[in-house]
């Protein structure tokens, strides 16, 4: 399998993580979905990242896609989401959430640096702020201060949210305040951090 997109992506990460978690062997095609978009195109109509490239040729594509098939590859005993309703249900709503709140953070940084500063539009940057603060509150609010959200067992939530605040921390701190600010989402990040699989997929390569 080959994975396309840079690990500065959240939604690339979570899908690399995933793969080193699983022990899936897998090879990298680092491109940018900004600078090399034609080539991404060619692999993905949507011309978006990530996308994995199958044994039998075959490209998929959307981060949550990708997950499904390799929980499948694997089986349910090793499936990062537990097929328990009520709990599927629980990680599924957070997940949903911190997914959410990692698309926001691309997109205010969409609006605020790469659009040039004359067409930024500061009501449209101000409703994606107001949207990433309801998430990450409701996300602080749900998130324990030990463990992961299903006790010790790490799932695609855990990684999804994970992932979305490494991003913000070191894309836009602002979003989290201070160091004292969100401590569980902190705390919570920090223990997936430790983790070999996010290791093996570090935020900033090299």
């Amino acid at each position: 399998m080959i994975l396309t997109g840079q690990l500065d992506s959240p939604f690339v990460r979570r899908v690399a993580i995933a793969l080193h978690h699983y022990g899936l062997p897998f090879k990298r095609n680092v491109i940018s979905a900004y600078d090399d978009f034609d080539a991404l195109l060619a692999l993905n109509p949507l011309g978006k990242v990530p996308a994995l490239e199958l044994e039998d040729g075959s490209v998929l594509a959307d981060s949550t896609l990708i997950l499904d098939y390799l929980d499948h590859l694997v089986g349910p005993e090793k499936a990062l989401l537990p097929g328990v309703a009520a709990l599927r249900a629980h990680l599924l709503r957070h997940m949903g959430i911190a997914i959410g709140v990692a698309e926001k953070a691309v997109e205010y940084r969409t609006e605020t640096v790469r659009r040039p500063a004359g067409r930024i539009d500061r009501s449209r940057a101000e409703r994606i702020q107001a949207q990433m603060a309801a998430a990450l509150a409701w996300l602080e609010t749900h998130t324990p201060d030990t463990g992961f959200l299903a006790g010790q067992r790490l799932t695609h939530a855990d990684i999804a949210s994970g992932v979305a605040v490494t991003f913000i921390l070191n894309r836009n701190p602002e979003h989290l305040g201070n160091k004292d600010s969100f401590t569980r989402l902190r705390g919570h990040a920090a223990r997936c951090e430790a983790l070999d699989a996010f290791a093996s997929a570090p935020f900033k390569e090299g």
